[in-house]
């Protein structure tokens, strides 16, 4: 599993890691809830880019286009 999505797993601790800092300096700065909707919004964005470029990549290498001519 690790070869295959080493880049996505990647990304996505990459992208939760830097969701996670800007929730807690906005928390500490004593925005709240600024920071509960930074948090919420980043986490639900990054799952969706990771998601989306995971599902690309795959239907890329797989090699069967819908709209390939036969």
């Amino acid at each position: 599993m690790w070869q295959a999505n080493k880049w996505g797993i990647i990304a996505l601790l990459a992208g939760l890691f830097a969701v996670g800092a800007a929730y807690f300096k906005l928390h500490a700065a004593g925005e709240a809830d600024l920071a509960n909707k930074v948090g919420a919004t980043g986490v639900c964005a990054v799952l969706f880019i990771v998601g989306l470029a995971t599902f690309l990549t795959a239907r890329h290498g797989s090699g069967g286009d819908d709209d390939a001519e036969e």
